[in-house]
Order: C-alpha cells, then sequence, then structure tokens
C-alpha cells in the first residue's frame, strides 16, 4: 500500500483538486491505496479558514467495477458567526471516519443508489477516476452543527440548569394518560 502526500504549492494558492485516479486498483480485487491530503478547498464550503481541509483517503477495490472508499482523520477550521450572540470565532471540525462506495455510472447504477441506503457516488468511465469532493463534502455536512455557538456561549448553556422545577406543578389537563 503506498502512502503518497499531496499538499498544495504555498499557501496562496487554493488546491481545489480531488481526482484520484483508480484504474490499476479496477484490475485487482482486493487491491487498496492511500493518500494523505492537506490544505484542500472546496467551492461547496466557502467559510473555511486559511488552513484548508486535511484528511487521509483509503481506497480498496472490491471487485471489477465498485470501490470502498474511506476518508480518516478528516479535519478543518471554519470562520463562523455565533448563532447566540453573533460574534464571529473559528469552529474545528474532526470526523473521525466517513465511507461511500463508488460505482459505475448505468441506469441500474442510478436505480441503485436512489434505493441504497449507504452513500454512493460514482465512477468516471471515460478516464478512469473518482472526484472524492463531494465525499469530503457530505462528510462535513453531516457533521454540521445545526445552531452554531462560539465557546463563550456553549459554556453559558452549559452552566444552565435543565431542571423542570421552573415550571412548578404541571399537570396535564388532557385526557391522555402517559404510564
Amino acid at each position: 500500500m503506498k502512502d503518497k502526500k499531496i499538499k498544495a504549492a504555498s499557501p496562496k494558492i487554493k488546491d481545489k483538486v480531488f481526482k484520484v485516479k483508480i484504474a490499476d486498483l479496477l484490475n485487482e480485487t482486493g487491491r487498496a491505496d492511500q493518500i494523505h491530503f492537506d490544505h484542500k478547498f472546496s467551492d461547496q464550503l466557502p467559510n473555511l479558514a486559511d488552513a484548508g481541509m486535511s484528511w487521509t483517503f483509503t481506497i480498496q477495490s472490491l471487485d471489477n467495477s465498485s470501490l470502498l472508499g474511506t476518508l480518516t482523520d478528516v479535519s478543518a477550521i471554519f470562520n463562523e458567526t455565533c448563532d447566540s450572540c453573533g460574534t464571529s470565532f473559528l469552529r474545528s471540525v474532526k470526523i473521525p471516519s466517513y465511507t461511500v462506495r463508488f460505482i459505475f455510472e448505468s441506469d441500474a447504477a442510478k436505480e441503485e443508489k436512489s434505493e441504497s441506503e449507504e452513500a454512493v457516488l460514482f465512477i468516471d468511465d471515460k478516464d478512469e477516476t473518482i472526484n472524492i469532493e463531494d465525499m469530503v463534502v457530505q462528510a462535513i455536512l453531516l457533521n454540521d452543527p445545526f445552531v452554531k455557538r462560539c465557546d463563550d456561549c456553549t459554556k453559558r448553556l452549559d452552566e444552565t440548569s435543565d431542571d423542570d422545577d421552573d415550571l412548578g406543578d404541571f399537570w396535564s389537563t388532557g385526557n391522555i394518560n402517559f404510564s
């Protein structure tokens, strides 16, 4: 298994290339490869901080028409605005693992993707590559909090008591009994 490192040439240049050649993997079932990505950027994540994203990508051939791709140790920092107090802050994202299956695009594959509960993306059959940008973006967005709060607001909310004593004696006036 080869371990490759892909880095941007300069911090000023935003590396947005997410294509990985997979032709050799499709020829040998069970073969795997690993690539490490640093300082990557996506137009789909506009509030990404200057450090970009980093992760390790492991790809394994399942057969001659499908691959299993796994992102590990995904990390990114985002410039955010607190939904509670409105201050700007940096939000760190760490994702231990995210897996997607890659298949060739065909009518049967499109139907399988729509019916499948697992994440499925397509292999570009013209140049036998995969573009993992959507995979990385999905992994990050699935871990995106619904409400983004700065550390101060998070601490303040954590310190607030969740006791139901504020309600006093609450009695239902309906005819539903809970037992």
